[in-house]
């Protein structure tokens, strides 16, 4: 309901954080399609979630945050759940924690 309320104000930018989190199947995957509907309108979607495949296949690019870190930035269409992974755990080396600040 609420995504549908955001929708309908023709919005530029949209974010949406877990918006399947206790949905049935049938009813997340309505949620994804109106969220590619809106990419193919222009809009721009943050989508924040954990199921590497839904976001392997709703995504353009993906970014991964570790220890309130970015590790890694990948493309959607050429990456794999195990560099995603590596990205999730990865921890900033000594110089590139330098290089952030």
């Amino acid at each position: 309901m609420l995504l549908g309320r955001e929708i309908a104000s023709s919005p530029t930018l949209l974010m949406a954080a877990y918006p399947v989190r206790g949905l049935d199947i049938n009813s997340s995957y309505l949620i994804y399609d109106l969220l590619n509907e809106q990419k193919e309108n222009g809009v721009a979607v943050i989508f924040v979630g954990e199921d590497l495949d839904v976001l392997i296949d709703l995504c353009d690019r993906i970014m991964v945050i570790g220890n309130g870190q970015i590790t890694g930035i990948v493309d959607a269409r050429t990456t794999t759940k195990n560099e995603i992974g590596y990205l999730m755990t990865k921890t900033a080396t000594k110089e590139e924690a330098n290089d952030a600040e």
